[in-house]
């Protein structure tokens, strides 16, 4: 007779073989209980210099705008 051990072992190999194709997910693990936790990974934010950036360049163009009317 197996044991849960050998159990949960094969269990996370398959786990693990199915996750292999994803990147977004972490490896699985046990919570306190009993229950596989399987998180996304967090994707990190970009950053506020683009955003910066973009506003200054739409400044820019704000600017330009207004002196072409004339």
């Amino acid at each position: 007779m197996k044991t849960n051990n050998e159990i949960e072992n094969k269990l996370f190999n398959e786990i693990d073989n199915i996750l292999k194709h994803f990147k977004d997910f972490e490896q699985p693990y046990v919570n306190n209980n009993g229950d596989i936790i399987i998180r996304r990974k967090v994707a990190k934010r970009i950053n506020n210099d683009l955003t910066i950036l973009t506003n200054i360049f739409k400044e820019i163009i704000h600017n330009d705008e207004k002196k072409n009317r004339v």
